[in-house]
């Protein structure tokens, strides 16, 4: 399964990706991940490329899954995109189409802060592929922020209701 996250800095692009990565990795299976990131500190674009259960080098040309956080991501990526290709759009994302794709699953925010939209996300990733276990993710959301979690309950909370 080849993964693609684009977004810009501060959406949590990177972050998760990372558990994503995790949750494979604590379900057995060959994982890689390469971040491609720099200046999204400064509105820049942030790519993830994650690859599950293959072999191989996970800087793929076609995704498999696509993950868009945010508008500015989509010319970047539309080199990415395969006739297969699924295609999640982020609560950020105000494009409601791409020219020449029908795969297309949006994910609203509802009433969840945005620090918490890229849990959605990887929610819906979860839900469309199967590729790991609901609660293998959430064991993979606790553990990288553990001690987020102690210092404030809140956070926790919020998180996993974006899983629910």
């Amino acid at each position: 399964m080849k993964i693609l996250l684009t977004g810009e800095g501060g959406q949590g692009v990177q972050v998760a990706g990372e558990i994503l990565a995790l949750a494979a990795f604590f379900e057995n299976k060959k994982v890689s991940l390469i971040p491609n990131f720099g200046v999204e500190q400064r509105g820049g674009v942030s790519l993830v490329f994650l690859e599950i259960g293959e072999n191989g080098y996970p800087k793929f040309d076609q995704a498999d899954i696509l993950a868009i956080f945010c508008d500015r991501a989509i010319e970047r990526i539309k080199k990415h995109i395969g006739k297969d290709t699924k295609i999640i759009l982020g609560p950020a994302v105000i494009s409601k189409k791409i020219p020449g794709v029908s795969n297309l699953f949006r994910v609203e925010g509802g009433n969840l802060p945005a620090k918490v939209w890229n849990i959605l996300v990887l929610k819906e990733i979860i839900r469309l592929t199967k590729i790991v276990k609901i609660e293998t993710l959430k064991k993979a959301l606790e553990k990288k922020f553990k001690e987020k979690f102690k210092e404030n309950p809140e956070i926790k909370r919020i998180n996993l209701k974006a899983l629910e």
